[in-house]
Formats: C-alpha cells, structure tokens, sequence
C-alpha cells in the first residue's frame, strides 16, 4: 500500500511540481533580462530627453520676433531687388534712373539695418 502511495506520489506529483519548478526558473531568467533591457531602455529615453530639450531651448533662442522678421525680409527684399536692377542693367522708363533707384535701395536698407540694431 505505501509502494502504491509512493508511485503516486512520485508519478503524478512530482513531475508538476519539477514543472512548476522550472517553469518558476525560465520566469526568473526572463526576468532579469526584461530588467536589463528596461534599465538600458530608461538610459537611453533620459539621454533623448535631455538632447531633445537642449535643441528646444537652442532653436526658442534663435527665434526672431515677428517685427525683426518683418525687417529681416524687407531687408532681404530690397538687397534682391537691388541685385536684379543691377544685373538686367534695366532702363527704366521712369524719372528715377536705374543709378539712382539703387542708391535709394542702399539708402533703405541701411535705415532698416540700424533699425534693427
């Protein structure tokens, strides 16, 4: 009778719980890895963070106001305008000579250059 308890025992006890036992194991060793893999991850977030917030406080430095822009463009604008009239060498059929437009451009744009300043 105990043989019979035994073999029982043996056969449909002890074989779950070596089961459980190393199914307990492959848990613990995933585990370990998921943490590493975790660990590295957070480093890795924490380093973008901070590259990501060095690059936002850079480009809300390097921003200009709406009227500097406004200026920045005009003056982009007249040295363009200046540069056509000088490259056409344009007759203009007007009372302004070509030369003296482009005075009047250099003239512009020194005024919104000290505007700027």
């Amino acid at each position: 009778m105990k043989e019979k308890i035994g073999i029982f025992l043996s056969k449909y006890l002890l074989v779950p719980i070596y089961v459980v036992a190393l199914l307990g194991l492959f848990g613990y060793l995933r585990g370990c890895s998921t943490a590493k893999e975790n660990s590295r991850l957070r480093k890795e977030v924490t380093g973008l963070k901070v590259e990501v917030d060095s690059l936002t406080n850079e480009m809300n430095n390097n921003f200009y106001s709406k009227e500097e822009l406004d200026i920045r463009m005009e003056i982009e604008g007249l040295r363009t305008s200046k540069r056509t009239l000088y490259d056409w060498n344009a007759v203009i059929r007007t009372t302004v000579r070509p030369d003296d437009r482009m005075n009047e451009y250099d003239n512009q744009i020194t005024a919104l250059q000290k505007e700027l300043e």
